[in-house]
């Protein structure tokens, strides 16, 4: 009997024992390692990399040896996850160094989590489906099929996928486009499981991961009813959104550039995350959830309280919103000041802005005065006070513009206000929808 195992979202993983028929009439021991070790391989692979700065290859060469590399690495994926599948069946990574498999392959070759988890779930797929196994040693697929197959598999369709390996394989060759191919994969081992357990809270994960420099990868599942709120928000916010960066567009068209759906949709998330916070902040002015420290013997630098530096055109923003705590911070690390009020309008300041105002001052922007911050038209930073003259409203996407590299902005007569362009365009703000000549 063989043990196989199974890893997929909803569980933790399952137990499958196969009937494996007894060599008939005896068979030799398999031998105790390959004829050709890894590390010939791995030397002939390096000395590959290693020549190629020193012959020229034409276009159709760098192509054929693209496509055999590509082999290469499907058979190499197919020896991998025979090896972890061997591993884990083993359980010999608990046992020698108290890690699942999957643990011990992301601290032992310092690869993501994520990696490990994906290796160990294609391995235990492969051990249930030989005959993929085989098509991915013969390059007929890649790791990416079995990744889709695997994750599209679980307790209840398994016996189902065993069947239609074959199937499965031969459904490459009809598509031309991998995600067409994965889509209909998945549909189809869907229908197979639609009496599988309805989605609960707890499948729904997500994680913000910081990277490198400075950004954030967002990556995670959403599930039921979950997944269909979510999906129809972020829609109809992206969807407010273009028409928003339209109307700029229009505005500057040669400096408004109107960016791509997936773009709209994160800025929509972030947008639903403020509408979020705005709904239950029951002080006032804007609800103050995010916190940045400046030390005071270097003003310029902002970070977070992690102590990540913020980029320059983030903490301009921040620092002239009123929706940002700056904490500020002696040498020692000591807080002198939380808040700074001085830098912030007060109450009666934003009503007088609201009312001058009535929304925000960009050009053609429909956005009203609850859902603006007051702009610093001089920087905080750079000496601007929190005077009438020097504060403008702005919708949270205007307010970003106006920080750009390139844009400036100043206040001329009768707290009206210029706003110009990278390319030289000077546009004159308007006021409860109107715009005056930019003489006013």
């Amino acid at each position: 009997m063989i043990e196989h195992q199974f890893d997929h979202d909803a569980q933790e993983g399952w137990e499958m024992e196969m009937d494996e028929p007894p060599p008939e009439g005896g068979s030799p021991p398999p031998p105790t390692c390959p004829p050709l070790s890894a590390t010939e391989v791995v030397h002939e692979i390096r000395s590959l990399v290693a020549g190629l700065d020193d012959c020229e290859l034409g276009d159709g060469e760098l192509e054929a040896l693209t496509s055999t590399l590509e082999q290469a690495r499907r058979a190499i994926d197919a020896a991998t996850a025979h090896v972890v599948g061997e591993l884990d069946a083993r359980g010999a990574t608990d046992r020698r160094h108290g890690h699942a498999t999957r643990t011990w392959i992301g601290a032992a070759h310092q690869l993501p989590s994520a990696e490990g988890s994906r290796r160990v779930k294609v391995a235990r797929l492969l051990r249930c489906c030989p005959v993929l196994a085989v098509a991915l040693a013969d390059g007929r697929v890649s790791f990416d099929h079995a990744v889709v197959i695997a994750n599209a598999t679980n307790v209840r369709n398994i016996d189902l996928v065993v069947q239609l390996q074959q199937h499965l394989i031969d459904l490459t060759s009809d598509f031309v486009l991998f995600r067409a191919w994965a889509a209909h994969v998945v549909d189809m081992l869907r229908l197979a499981d639609e009496d599988g357990p309805e989605p609960r809270p707890e499948h729904n994960s997500l994680h913000l991961g910081g990277q490198f420099d400075g950004s954030a990868r967002l990556t995670g599942t959403l599930v039921g009813e979950t997944r269909h709120v979510v999906d129809h928000v972020l829609n109809q916010i992206a969807d407010q959104l273009f028409h928003r960066f339209a109307d700029d567009a229009a505005q500057a068209p040669d400096d408004c550039e109107i960016p791509h759906r997936a773009a709209l949709l994160a800025l929509a998330l972030a947008e639903a995350c403020r509408l979020a916070a705005d709904a239950g902040h029951k002080g006032a002015g804007t609800a103050a959830d995010v916190s940045y420290v400046v030390h005071s013997d270097d003003p310029g630098t902002v970070r977070t309280p992690d102590g990540e530096r913020v980029d320059r055109h983030t903490a301009q923003v921040a620092c002239c919103d009123g929706a940002f705590h700056a904490v500020v911070m002696d040498r020692f690390g000591a807080p002198l000041d939380v808040g700074r009020t001085a830098r912030f309008a007060n109450r009666e300041q934003r009503r007088a802005a609201h009312a001058r105002d009535g929304g925000c001052v960009f050009p053609g922007c429909g956005a009203p005065a609850s859902h603006t911050d007051l702009h610093h038209v001089t920087h905080w930073a750079d000496g601007g006070p929190s005077d009438m003259v020097n504060l403008a409203c702005l919708c949270r996407h205007h307010h970003g513009v106006v920080h750009r590299t390139g844009w400036s902005m100043r206040a001329v007569d009768h707290q009206w206000f210029e706003i110009t362009t990278p390319s030289g365009a000077v546009l004159g703000s308007q006021r409860n929808g109107r715009t005056l000549p930019l003489a006013a």
